[in-house]
């Protein structure tokens, strides 16, 4: 697949960590890729359009071969790495929670926080790499697999990191809050 090197969302920097566990390769043509997606929807090309946020005529286009556009292909790559083998997916999900749930965050974003009355850091720019205890990693999962909006995702990040980064040696006595904005590169590891 021709996606952009690192992920700027949590939903795809879960997908594209989920595509290591895959068991086969995705459609590598554009036509066979909207072919596939196209079988989601209930072959209903109106549907996959209104999914894709594309006009109509750009499926029926794929369909018979014309050449996509770059935003065209980027879309369709997008929701087919979304969409791809979510059997093996969801096992390996499983199988990582029941196995204690490490799940580990790979991140270089405006990350700020703020912790007891009257302190704060505001956001600057870190590279961070931690691992996410538990219970955050299934939240993750599981809001995931619901398909919830980004921002849902962002908060339970925001909630996990300040778990993570905040509390590793020690108990929570208080409640930072952490941002983490314009982020330039996120990927997780499990």
């Amino acid at each position: 697949m021709t996606q952009r090197r690192y992920a700027s969302t949590v939903t795809e920097a879960l997908d594209r960590a989920d595509a290591r566990h895959w068991t086969r390769q995705p459609p590598r043509s554009h036509r066979s890729r909207t072919r596939y997606l196209l079988q989601h929807t209930h072959n209903d090309p109106q549907a996959l359009a209104t999914l894709l946020a594309v006009p109509k005529n750009d499926i029926l286009g794929a369909l018979a071969g014309d050449t996509p556009t770059d935003t065209q292909a980027a879309k369709t790559e997008r929701e087919l790495l979304r969409q791809w083998q979510p059997q093996v997916r969801r096992r390996a999900h499983r199988t990582i929670l029941d196995n204690g749930g490490l799940l580990t965050v790979s991140f270089r974003a405006w990350f700020g926080f703020t912790a007891a009355v009257g302190t704060t850091d505001d956001p600057r720019l870190r590279f961070l790499t931690t691992s996410l205890c538990a219970p955050y990693p299934e939240r993750l999962f599981t809001a995931h697999h619901r398909s919830s909006p980004e921002q849902e995702l962002h908060r339970i990040l925001g909630e996990a990191l300040a778990a993570s980064y905040f509390h590793q040696r020690t108990s929570s006595h208080t409640q930072e809050a952490v941002t983490l904005q314009k982020i330039d590169y996120l990927e997780f590891s499990y």
